[in-house]
């Protein structure tokens, strides 16, 4: 007989971490103890018992196993019953059989109970019948008993070093990220490591448009799932679970997919951006899916990171475009100007060609503060930014040179072209006055030089020149009420 202490010195030792060692030890010793022919353990997989190790049984009976991943007869009993059971009488196909003699004569299943639940069978057979003493019985219960607790705790240790390497890969996954905010690819990069992180076989960024969520960016998936992935926010599980900062699980394939991007799960976290919600991250599996609650921290702790990183890239954004548009107007701003008018005159001198420049100046900006208020002086600024814009060809520079000032580069553009946008920019003003319903109407004195070679050093003074001149000799009705 064997020795329960000894068995549970055996499975505790070493190679107590080790669950194949656990498994594989405490089957020897059982079949030993029992002067069995046979016998082994299944493990509890999806609801569902497979083999998980076995001695002196066949081929056949284990490929039985395997194949269909469940087990049948004494261990599913034992499992049932949540006690030790013996079964007398063959089983098809026999565990022991060979060639054609006959087999097994009695099997006797016990179930391995972990703390929480169920963790498996284990399963000896004797070709001949035979009864097992109450202490036999007793003895395997207590065996199987204490077999169980070391399994419960490989698979405790097993879970927790499991935990600790996700750690790590978030941590790396968090780093990767952070380190491509300045690249093209950050929505990419974000994708590939959620999927990385939490063993999934395709990701997409989710975006709020409006009413509905799309899929902005996607990974592994194809375009024509990305153009079907439309989800309204309200009344479905996803959009809700979004708008509530939330993270859910959904399975079988729904929203649609297209053929080939089927999925069996999907989790997925809402994106929390300190200017409000900025969409969802969600990870596709091929197979069902049990997500668990730390499955589900792991994500929003990654999806924390991933927002952090898509925010700041914003802000770097906004931040270059500080550094180079005005703040009221949105246009260039003078420091920009005088870059684009250095980098002009030097491919001027190297190349040939002219470069012109029109110098604008709002008319009556001081009466339209102290009349309308500030307000009214800067929407007049604003509009004439906005048709500026409109006016002027792609390859010119639109910049506010400071207060009521604004500037036109047109690189590559002689007198007679540069004319022709101050006549468009004149006609627009004037469209704008009659179709616009404000107090006040918008006005500017303009001046305008031509240049090429030598001469362009003096191109912008020359044109604030210039528009000084114009501006002395025009009748001053800058602003008047409507």
């Amino acid at each position: 007989m064997m020795d329960p202490a000894a068995t549970s010195a055996s499975v505790t030792g070493e190679s107590a971490f080790d669950i194949t060692s656990v498994l594989a030890s405490g089957l020897d010793e059982v079949v030993a103890g029992l002067w069995a022919d046979g016998g082994w353990i299944s493990i509890v997989r999806d609801d569902t018992l497979a083999l998980a190790c076995h001695r002196g049984i066949t081929a056949e009976f284990a490929a039985s196993i395997a194949s269909a991943a469940s087990d049948r007869g004494p261990a599913a009993l034992a499992l049932a019953s949540g006690d030790v059971v013996v079964v007398p009488g063959a089983m098809e196909p026999s565990p022991l059989a060979a060639g054609k003699r006959e087999g097994p004569g009695v099997v006797l299943a016990a179930p391995l109970n972990g703390e929480a639940r169920a963790l498996g069978v284990l399963a000896v057979a004797c070709r001949r019948e035979r009864a097992f003493s109450q202490a036999e019985i007793d003895l395997v219960r207590a065996t199987a008993s204490k077999l169980a607790a070391a399994v419960d705790h490989a698979l405790l240790f097993h879970e927790q070093v499991k935990y600790i390497e996700r750690q790590r890969h978030l941590l790396e996954a968090a780093e990767t990220i952070s380190r491509s905010i300045d690249s093209g690819g950050l929505e990419t990069t974000i994708l590939a490591e959620a999927a990385r992180l939490m063993d999934a076989q395709r990701s997409a960024l989710l975006a709020v448009r409006g009413d509905v969520l799309v899929a902005a960016e996607v990974f592994g998936l194809s375009d024509r799932s990305k153009e079907l992935f439309v989800v309204p926010l309200e009344g479905s599980p996803l959009g809700q679970a979004v708008l509530g900062g939330g993270t859910i699980v959904l399975e079988n394939g729904e929203p649609g997919a297209a053929a080939g991007d089927v999925w069996r799960a999907m989790l997925a976290t809402s994106l929390q951006s300190y200017r409000g919600t900025y969409g969802a991250i969600c990870v596709f599996f091929d197979q069902p899916r049990d997500v668990r609650e730390q499955d589900k921290t792991l994500f929003r702790t990654f999806a924390a990171h991933a927002t952090i990183s898509l925010d700041n890239r914003r802000l770097m954004q906004e931040k270059d475009q500080m550094a180079v548009h005005d703040g009221l107007t949105g246009v260039y701003n003078r420091s920009y100007l005088e870059l684009a008018l250095g980098r002009t005159g030097k491919e001027v001198r190297r190349n040939g060609g002219t470069v012109s420049v029109l110098f604008l100046d709002v008319d009556g900006m001081k009466e339209a503060n102290d009349t309308y208020g500030h307000p009214a002086g800067d929407t007049l600024l604003c509009d004439l930014a906005g048709l500026l814009e409109e006016s002027c060809r792609e390859t010119d520079i639109v910049a506010r040179y400071g207060g009521d000032e604004f500037v036109v580069l047109m690189p590559g553009a002689d007198d007679e072209g540069a004319r022709r946008v101050a006549a468009k920019i004149d006609a627009m003003i004037a469209r704008h006055n009659a179709t616009v319903a404000r107090p006040w109407r918008l006005s500017v004195s303009m001046g305008l030089h031509s240049a090429g070679g030598v001469d362009i050093d003096g191109l912008l003074q020359e044109a604030d020149r210039r528009m000084y001149t114009a501006k002395r000799l025009r009748a001053r009705d800058d602003v008047t009420p409507a």
